[in-house]
């Protein structure tokens, strides 16, 4: 079944189950491998389940084919898609954060300069 498979091909594959440590995976004929946590970006992957869940379905490049049991070896590291949109993902979610931050702490910022340069002025002249 997995005569076909090489190192180096790109395949596309489901995600059928993510654990701490990678992705198991199926190919669309049923031939099983596993995305290590490793592979998944270039940078250290804290949490996999921020890139990858059940039912998902991504290209791969084929790492290696396992002679003894016919699973592949897998990595997302060259699917120049997925890396780009877990970049745009990772942006947004720190845009969201900078938006509620401006939210709640300008307000209060806004209600508190006038308090602060009165007190710098009187310091100022108290001096």
């Amino acid at each position: 079944m997995t005569k076909h498979y090489r190192a180096g091909q790109f395949v596309k594959v489901k995600v059928t189950n993510v654990r701490p440590y990678g992705a198991f995976v199926k190919t669309m004929d049923g031939v099983e491998g596993l995305i290590h946590i490793s592979e998944v970006m270039d940078n250290f992957v804290q949490n996999i389940h921020h890139y990858l869940s059940k039912g998902q379905i991504v290209k791969c490049k084929i790492l290696a084919v396992n002679d003894r049991d016919g699973k592949l070896n897998l990595t997302l590291k060259e699917n120049e898609y997925f890396k780009q949109k877990c970049k745009k993902k990772a942006e947004k979610s720190i845009l969201d954060t900078i938006e509620q931050t401006e939210k709640y702490g300008f307000d209060s910022l806004r209600q508190r300069m006038p308090i602060w340069i009165k007190e710098a002025k009187e310091q100022m002249y108290d001096r």
